[in-house]
């Protein structure tokens, strides 16, 4: 009997052929290594982690039937012959399958029936509500009603659009995505803007919350390349998408969305201020401090507490900008208010529920710990705060996973080791060692992850870390007493 990974793997080499993708682009889409999604594929894994199959069916629009398909099913105790005979109902002949297979096929085509009778039974009220409508529309001309029966009839109007049109329009949206993720590829940004654009444009005069929504994963899109690669021309092209989504999600009634809109906004305004003009700095920082600040003064830990912590962090992160302290002194009262804002989070994230934002905060933590301990006056502090940023490094790379979350984990690596780094300057030679070794270690774990061309920000920035290792001025004239 195939395992749930052979399964799983013929439908992922499957589907990936259908989507016209090599493997690195899948890679691309996942943040899976290309090892993993070959391992996958040829069924080398008996049973991939959940989240791996999640993100895997998530690129790959692998349904739930389908899915649910390379389980093993039971053996139902049917004779093969009647199994058989069951298929031929569905005009296949399958004379050389195994009986696993047979209730494999039956069991994805009930699946594919209870879709069906789901879908005929929303027809069945959408046709229904329709009828009552034009029914309506009709009385109200007979009574001489004219606005009424418009009214009805504008109603009628609008429950058939959205149960016809729009998923026509999806089908369209998702062929302008894809054209606009492969114009990312060969670095056309505009392109790749205008064509995320027209995709959420479909959704204009027909559903506003679906017109928002996909521009919001599209801007996603453009952010997470801005970030990969420094670009900031991505970046400004996901603020302007952005920007436009405040007039569908207005703060009055839609509250949630956007506190989201205006913390996408705050990340994509502080990360302008790391890739952008280095003149400009200063107004994207003050920029995104005013979005995170919008967000605050409407949630609390109380009201919206996930929305509440996520707009902390990030403010946290503005404030530890040095480039946000004028005048310079002020830059140690940034960075204590910076934790402060990080510390109030962890009420919020569980280690154990939320173990993607826990990892943020421990991560943010140790790099506010390291940025104090190197402008601390007072050693031993500056010692204190160096083991800090040590503790909250290896705290986040607790749950973080390079199978799933390769660019996080790399990240973690880089901050740990840099931790490790600075500690070992405080530490007699042999200990000072110790922590460098152990820091090139994880260096070099992280670099065998990734390469120049994928991840050219994390891979330059690992080598210039490893360069320093060998030259680490290990003695400071200062020693923590034993």
């Amino acid at each position: 009997m195939s395992s749930f990974g052979a399964l799983f793997g013929r439908l992922v080499r499957e589907k990936r052929g259908i989507e016209g993708l090599s493997q690195d682009e899948l890679s691309a889409r996942t943040e899976l290594t290309k090892a993993r999604i070959s391992d996958i594929e040829t069924g080398k894994i008996a049973n991939p982690q959940a989240k791996t199959v999640d993100a895997l069916c998530v690129a790959l629009n692998i349904s739930r039937s389908e899915r649910a398909g390379c389980h093993a099913a039971p053996a139902s105790g049917l004779p093969q012959r009647l199994l058989e005979n069951l298929a031929r109902h569905f005009d296949v002949d399958m004379p050389e399958a195994t009986e696993e297979d047979l209730e494999a096929f039956l069991i994805a085509k009930s699946e594919e029936f209870r879709e069906m009778r789901q879908r005929l039974r929303a027809l069945a009220f959408t046709e229904g509500r329709i009828s009552e409508l034009l029914n309506a529309a009709n009385a109200a001309l007979e009574e001489g009603r004219f606005e009424t029966a418009d009214d009805l009839l504008e109603d009628a109007e609008a429950i058939q659009m959205k149960a016809v049109t729009v998923l026509a329009l999806k089908k369209q949206a998702e062929i302008r995505i894809v054209r606009g993720k492969s114009a990312l590829v060969y670095g056309e940004i505009k392109a790749a803007a205008d064509h995320f654009e027209r995709s959420s444009l479909y959704f204009s005069g027909v559903e506003a919350g679906l017109e928002a929504q996909n521009r919001h994963e599209c801007a996603s899109q453009l952010r997470y390349y801005g970030y990969r690669y420094k670009n900031a021309e991505a970046l400004f092209q996901a603020k302007d998408a952005l920007q436009r989504n405040l007039d569908i999600w207005e703060q009055s009634t839609k509250i949630d969305q956007w506190c989201m809109t205006k913390i996408a906004l705050g990340g994509t305004s502080w990360r302008l201020s790391q890739f952008d003009l280095q003149d400009n700095a200063k107004s994207h920082l003050v920029a995104a401090k005013i979005h995170y600040q919008d967000v605050l003064a409407q949630c609390s830990k109380k009201f919206m507490p996930e929305i509440f912590a996520l707009a902390s962090l990030d403010l946290a992160n503005v404030y530890a900008d040095q480039k946000m302290a004028v005048p310079e002194y002020n830059y140690e009262l940034n960075l204590t208010e910076a934790l402060s804002l990080q510390m109030s989070t962890l009420s919020v994230f569980d280690k154990i529920k939320n173990p993607r934002e826990w990892g943020i905060v421990q991560h943010n933590l140790s790099c506010t710990y390291i940025a104090l301990s190197r402008i601390r006056i007072d050693q031993f502090q500056s010692y204190e705060d160096t083991e800090s940023a040590v503790r909250h490094a290896r705290l986040s790379l607790d749950v973080r996973d390079p199978e799933n979350t390769l660019q996080y984990w790399v990240a973690y690596c880089r901050t740990l080791a840099e931790a490790l780094l600075d500690l070992s300057s405080y530490q007699s030679n042999s200990d000072a060692d110790q922590h460098a070794q152990r820091a090139s270690v994880i260096l070099q774990e992280a670099a065998a992850k990734i390469s120049l061309r994928e991840h050219p920000h994390q891979w330059e920035q690992i080598q210039l870390q490893l360069s320093r290792i060998n030259g680490v001025d290990i003695d400071r004239g200062f020693h923590v007493p034993s």
